[in-house]
């Protein structure tokens, strides 16, 4: 079990993330230290949401658990289209 502090009363400036972010986010299958894994890739999710990468170190990171909050936008936009499509 993996957990993260998200108390409200540890944050400032809340703001809904664009769930139209994940368009431009691309999800990759590789392999790695002769491993098949996925994920995506550290330069290009920098270039579309910079604050769930890490520059800390040789090589960059990714805040894979920070992606969630993401795709429960992009889920509630689909979700509205097809609610529209469905009138």
């Amino acid at each position: 079990n993996i957990t993260a502090l998200s108390d409200e009363r540890l944050k400032v400036n809340i703001e809904t993330l664009d769930g139209k972010k994940v368009l431009e986010m691309r999800g990759v299958g590789f392999i790695k230290d002769g491993e098949k894994g996925s994920g995506v890739v550290a330069q290009e999710l920098e270039q579309v949401a910079p604050e769930l990468v890490s520059n800390k170190g040789e090589y960059k990171s990714v805040a894979y658990g920070n992606l969630v909050g993401y795709l429960i936008e992009a889920i509630k936009d689909l979700q509205k289209q097809v609610d529209e499509l469905k009138k």
